[in-house]
C-alpha cells in the first residue's frame, strides 16, 4: 500500500513533466527545422570551422590562464594556512582542504577545456596551413604539463596534511593506492559523492541527448555526437549496477 500511495502521488508530477517536455520538444523541433531551411547548414558549419581555427589556440591559453592561475592561487592559499597552524584550530585545516578540492576541480577543469579547445583546433584546422598546428600542439602541451604540475603539488601536499595517505599522480595505480589509505568515513564521503556524480549525469545525458538530436537539424552533424552521448550513458549505468551487484554480494 505505501508503495502505491508513493506511485500515485509522485505520478501526476512525473506525467505533467512529460507533457511539458514534449510541448518544449515540439516547439525547439519546429524552430530548429525552420531555421535549417531558412540558414544553410553549410554556411553555419563554414563560419563555425573559421571561427575554430583562428580562436582555438588562444581561447585554450586564456582558459589555461583564467582556470590554472585561480587553481594555484587556490593551492598557495592552502598551503600557507598549513604552514601556519598551531596544530590546534583544525577549522583552519578543514578550509585548507576545501581550497585543495577547489584547485582540483579547477585543475580537471582545465583538462578538459584544453582537450576539448585541442580538438577543435585539429578538427577544423585548415589542412594547407600545417604551421598552425605548432602553437596550438606547443600551448597544449605547455598547459597539460602545468596542470600535471598543480595536481602533483595539491597531491604533495594533501599527504603532508594527512601523511597516511599514499599514492603519487605519476603512479598508473595512484587512484587505487589513494583509495587504499583512506579511512572508512572518508570512503563513505567519496561514495556519497560518486553517487550524486551518477544520478547527476543520469539526469543530464538525456537533456544533452535532446540538444544534439535538435542542433542536427541545423548542422547535419549526423548520429555520432548523439551516439556517444548513449554510450557513456550506458557504461555509466552498467558499471555502477555491476559493482553494485558485486557489493551486494559481499555484504552477505
Amino acid at each position: 500500500m505505501k508503495q502505491k500511495s508513493e506511485n500515485q502521488k509522485a505520478l501526476p508530477k512525473f506525467l505533467g513533466i512529460l507533457v511539458i517536455a514534449s510541448l518544449v520538444g515540439g516547439v525547439l523541433g519546429g524552430l530548429s527545422g525552420a531555421a535549417g531551411y531558412f540558414l544553410k547548414g553549410e554556411e553555419l558549419g563554414a563560419a563555425i570551422t573559421r571561427l575554430l581555427s583562428t580562436a582555438s589556440p588562444w581561447a585554450m591559453a586564456l582558459c589555461a590562464t583564467v582556470l590554472l592561475g585561480s587553481g594555484f592561487y587556490q593551492y598557495r592559499r592552502a598551503r600557507t594556512a598549513f604552514r601556519s597552524w598551531d596544530s590546534e584550530n583544525e577549522d583552519v585545516i578543514q578550509r585548507a582542504e576545501e581550497r585543495l578540492s577547489l584547485t582540483l576541480l579547477l585543475d580537471s577543469l582545465t583538462v578538459i577545456a584544453s582537450f576539448f579547445f585541442f580538438n577543435a583546433g585539429i578538427v577544423y584546422l585548415p589542412q594547407e596551413v600545417d604551421s598552425a598546428m605548432i602553437p596550438l600542439l606547443a600551448i597544449f602541451l605547455v598547459v597539460i604539463a602545468l596542470s600535471i604540475l598543480l595536481q602533483q603539488k595539491t597531491v604533495d601536499l594533501t599527504k603532508e596534511i594527512n601523511p597516511e595517505k599514499r599514492g603519487s599522480v605519476y603512479d598508473m595505480k595512484f587512484q587505487e593506492r589513494w583509495w587504499e589509505s583512506c579511512d572508512e568515513a572518508e570512503r563513505r564521503q567519496i561514495g556519497q559523492a560518486s553517487y550524486k556524480a551518477y544520478t547527476t549525469l543520469n539526469k543530464f545525458c538525456p537533456y544533452c541527448w535532446i540538444v544534439l538530436f535538435l542542433g542536427n537539424m541545423v548542422f547535419h552533424y549526423g548520429i555520432l555526437p548523439s551516439t556517444v552521448v548513449l554510450l557513456v550513458w550506458a557504461v555509466l549505468t552498467v558499471s555502477y549496477t555491476r559493482e553494485a551487484i558485486r557489493l551486494s554480494r559481499g555484504s552477505r
